[in-house]
């Protein structure tokens, strides 16, 4: 990032600053353990998520591989970052290839959802390990280890959660973390997709032929034409076919999937014609933004987590794909409401909703239960789930919506409803994707392809 016009060094050197100071805040929601090594949190571990998520990894993974190998002062944080949680990864994977929604410093299955997206994540983090790693011409610890467990999660993705006739995966929860995206899903076939796109990488940049199967290698190409072909009805992407074949319309966040996950180039008029619906549909009137989904809270599948609102993370990838489509203007506005709910640190919550909804959220859904009932529903739990792990989730989110009513409240008498409140502050995906923006705007970060 180097010119010789004086005003674009200024410019680069503002942009720098930004990303470093949105660097800083996402290694400060990770921690060392006794080992040595440094691993990547959802949150702070106060925070109601003191865990370590594949799935927020894994996103997390792309920008540390750019940020690697870029001339950012950085870069070799970000490798370390990216370097220890792969090396978590081949930590608690099972010897079986499973990988589970969520874990403890210890390496502890915390999961509390069946959630199949994960090895997915898995996949997508230990091959953009491998790859930057390539490209840096840094030593690989213990090689073997990581290609064995790219097999192995490959493997077990392939036998448990793919339907050969149906030519998807299936999943009971993954994103949203709720049935709502139970059946076949956009956001769980994309991410799969992505991760085998990557894990053919590898085998073309390393010599896999004693570690990753020929089945494996082959069996990417045919399940991209099918998706392609099956999860899209009326000029756009489906939210999810659910487990009887119905489709399923209903606007989502993860509309945005096929462009997040890199294959945006496949068929631009079946992305933009799903992002413009799920735009309008999601839009918040009264705080800007997107919500992740419609909230239709008498449903037992919608959760609203201390009242229903925009989300940040989301509206930074809608940021990105404004940049990727060339309209800078959209992409700003966006931008610019996320800097508006920044907290004085400059950090970016996970999702925000107004002092009305929050008060209404804690009367009608968490004293009475009913969020209980949503969160742990049994159809959506692991099976034979220790219920101390349920009771540990119940007290983080106790005292994450006590935190709300007592320190994340910003009252605004100029607000129809009363001002707004900041759930999860800071979260560490959120600062990836603004950061993932930053780059977009200034063209200098693309997933296409990948």
């Amino acid at each position: 990032m180097t010119d010789s016009n004086p005003d674009k060094q200024s410019s680069q050197k503002d942009i720098n600053n930004e990303l470093e100071a949105h660097f800083k805040i996402i290694q400060s929601c990770s921690v060392k353990t006794d080992d040595g090594e440094r691993i990547l949190l959802a949150a702070r571990p106060e925070s109601r998520y003191p865990y370590f998520y594949p799935r927020d990894a894994a996103c997390a993974s792309g920008l540390l591989a750019y940020l690697s190998t870029s001339g950012l002062s950085i870069a070799d944080d970000a490798y370390e970052l990216l370097e220890t949680i792969a090396n978590f990864v081949v930590k608690v994977v099972r010897d079986d290839g499973y990988i589970g929604q969520r874990y403890a410093l210890s390496g502890e299955e915390k999961s509390i959802y069946k959630q199949e997206d994960n090895n997915a994540h898995g996949l997508i983090i230990l091959s953009n390990y491998l790859l930057t790693a390539e490209k840096r011409k840094e030593d690989i610890r213990d090689i073997d280890k990581v290609l064995l467990s790219i097999k192995n999660a490959s493997q077990f993705a392939i036998k448990n959660y793919y339907r050969p006739e149906i030519n998807l995966f299936h999943s009971t929860t993954s994103i949203h973390e709720s049935a709502l995206e139970e059946g076949f899903s956009c956001w769980t076939n994309f991410a799969y997709l992505k991760a085998f796109t990557l894990v053919s990488r590898v085998n073309e940049d390393f010599d896999t032929s004693d570690n990753i199967p020929d089945k494996i290698l082959t069996f990417k190409s045919a399940f991209k034409h099918n998706l392609f072909s099956i999860m899209v009805a009326n000029k756009r992407f489906l939210r999810r076919i659910d487990e009887k074949g119905n489709y399923d319309f209903k606007p989502d966040s993860t509309l945005l999937s096929p462009f997040y996950f890199g294959f945006g180039n496949e068929d631009k008029s079946l992305l933009h014609n799903s992002v413009s619906f799920l735009e309008r549909q999601l839009w918040d009137p009264e705080l800007g933004m997107i919500q992740r989904y419609l909230p239709f809270s008498g449903d037992i599948e919608i959760h609203t987590h201390a009242g229903n609102g925009p989300w940040l993370q989301y509206t930074a990838i809608l940021a990105q794909y404004h940049y990727w489509c060339k309209n800078a203007e959209c992409g700003d506005e966006l931008m610019s409401l996320i800097d508006g709910y920044k907290n004085e640190k400059g950090e970016i919550p996970e999702h925000i909703s107004t002092c009305k909804r929050f008060d209404s959220f804690m009367k009608t859904e968490w004293k009475t239960g009913l969020d209980f009932a949503k969160e742990f529903d049994r159809h959506i739990l692991q099976d034979n789930l220790d219920f101390d792990k349920i009771l540990e989730e119940a007290n983080n989110m106790k005292r994450a919506y006590s935190e709300v009513a007592d320190r994340c409240m910003i009252s605004d008498s100029t607000m129809e409803e009363g001002g707004y409140v900041m759930f999860v502050t800071p979260l560490m995906w959120s600062h990836v994707e603004y950061m993932k923006a930053l780059l977009y705007k200034h063209g200098l970060y693309s997933n296409d392809g990948q």
